[in-house]
């Protein structure tokens, strides 16, 4: 059978669509970028006064913490040492013991006053102070006298020392709260400057974004244009290959000098086929594979072939099936990843 010689189909539109989907997406790429710079351009002076507000906030809190400890080391510290010293003068067995005497001295003067006018009192009445009842009411004041003694100088010990337990108490609690809040101010001002930094940094990171963006679009779009032209050469390849002046007939030849042609796109239509035999399924595509004759006339007849037949791969894979110029069908079969070879 011969092939008449005719024109390949034209593939101008498709490869016009192409380079028109790549200047599309090369525009909207440009237009990603200029708006990233827009946004770094007016972004970056705002976070920079941000950035720098939180700089200025930073300085004060530490200028802050400074004060507190200085405060707390010039003021509170020393007055902490001499409450701890008087803290532990009060509670000393030596200022106890003072105290004490002290109560005990008191409380006798006040027997002792008191001895006086109950002696004046009794002398008014007339009682005898060498008289036992003068002298038993004498001893009874003298043990009154020593119990409230022994009372008030008891009562003087416990007195100093829980005073100096309280003392110590005021003193571990005053200046205390500074030392936090000194810890505290230079926490703030740590975190504020950790984030002024990243302020500071955003600007630059949001532009790489919007870059990386903006490359990525004009990438798809060179893809896509690769993509298509890729489509219209092969078709254009396809149809150069069956719109030569070939015939099954020189199928024989084509194995010979022309094998690499034949073993890409062979004619492999089931009308003109014979003694068609069913031997097995290539994996990768599901299509079932055949060995055959070719009909008298399209080729060597006395030959068999295996491979697939046209109208079947025509049903899953349409692109990888044309129409020659006789309106045979053939099979791509390098696109398939399938040899067509001859078996005897």
């Amino acid at each position: 059978m011969g092939k008449k010689s005719t024109e390949a189909p034209d593939y101008a539109p498709l490869e016009n669509a192409s380079n028109k989907a790549a200047e599309v997406q090369a525009a909207l790429g440009r237009e990603q970028l200029a708006f990233a710079r827009e946004q770094y351009d007016t972004a970056r002076p705002m976070l920079e006064g941000i950035a720098n507000q939180q700089m200025a906030a930073q300085s004060q809190q530490m200028a802050q913490a400074k004060d507190y400890y200085d405060y707390q080391v010039d003021t509170y510290r020393p007055l902490e040492r001499g409450l701890v010293q008087d803290a532990e003068r009060f509670n000393s067995e030596a200022y106890r013991q003072e105290a004490s005497d002290n109560a005990a001295a008191d409380a006798g003067r006040a027997f002792g006053v008191a001895q006086q006018q109950n002696q004046r009192a009794m002398a008014s009445m007339g009682v005898n102070p060498n008289s036992g009842r003068f002298a038993g009411m004498t001893a009874a004041t003298q043990m009154q006298q020593a119990a409230t003694r022994a009372q008030a100088m008891t009562g003087a010990r416990s007195q100093a020392q829980q005073m100096g337990y309280a003392r110590k108490l005021d003193a571990a609690g005053l200046g205390r709260g500074l030392a936090g809040a000194s810890t505290a101010a230079y926490g703030g001002a740590s975190n504020a400057g950790s984030q002024a930094g990243l302020n500071a940094q955003s600007a630059g990171q949001n532009y790489m974004s919007g870059m990386a963006q903006g490359a990525g679009t004009i990438g798809n779009g060179q893809n896509m244009q690769l993509s298509g032209l890729g489509n219209a050469l092969n078709n254009q390849t396809s149809a150069y290959i069956n719109t030569q002046d070939s015939t099954l007939g020189n199928i024989g030849g084509a194995l010979g000098g022309a094998a690499s042609l034949y073993s890409a796109f062979s004619t492999s239509d089931s009308r003109i086929k014979e003694n068609v035999e069913e031997v097995g399924v290539d994996q990768r595509t599901a299509l079932t594979l055949y060995e055959f004759n070719y009909k008298e006339g399209f080729g060597d007849h006395t030959k068999r072939y295996r491979g697939v037949m046209a109208q079947e791969v025509q049903l899953s894979y349409p692109d990888a099936v044309i129409e020659t110029s006789s309106g045979i069908l053939a099979v791509n079969y390098g696109a398939l990843g399938i040899e067509f070879k001859e078996v005897n």
